[in-house]
């Protein structure tokens, strides 16, 4: 089984969110999602998401694009997530640049390797 893990905060779950999910999701069988909790969406995005953790959760859930939600690790830039959920492949979508980032210097320091594949964006719909 081949697992695919995609981070956000998905306050509103929108087209573009429905897009990504669906991206990832040709990429495996399972599909799990890493929900940044309330503390860090309020100090990254500087504002207080607006459904909280458990109900952006319990949304994801009910949307039947996902196979799994967990809370991404209390201590942002840990990933000791990695470590419980063993991914084959990490999906980024368009804008986590900083993730990337993150998650490829993370790697460096741990020596290990999951790849990371970029997802495209949801085109603008025709005028």
């Amino acid at each position: 089984m081949r697992t695919v893990l995609v981070f956000g905060t998905f306050d509103l779950l929108h087209a573009g969110h429905r897009f990504v999910l669906e991206q990832a999701r040709r990429h495996g069988d399972r599909l799990v999602v890493s929900l940044a909790r309330d503390q860090f969406v309020r100090s990254w995005k500087g504002k207080q998401p607006r459904h909280p953790e458990g109900e952006r959760a319990r949304r994801l859930r009910e949307s039947g694009l996902v196979d799994e939600v967990r809370l991404s690790d209390p201590e942002p830039r840990s990933f000791a997530l990695l470590a419980e959920i063993h991914p084959d492949l990490i999906c980024l979508g368009h804008d986590q640049r900083e993730l990337g980032r993150a998650l490829r210097e993370w790697m460096r320091a741990n020596r290990t390797r999951i790849p990371l594949k970029r997802l495209r964006r949801l085109p603008p719909a025709p005028a």
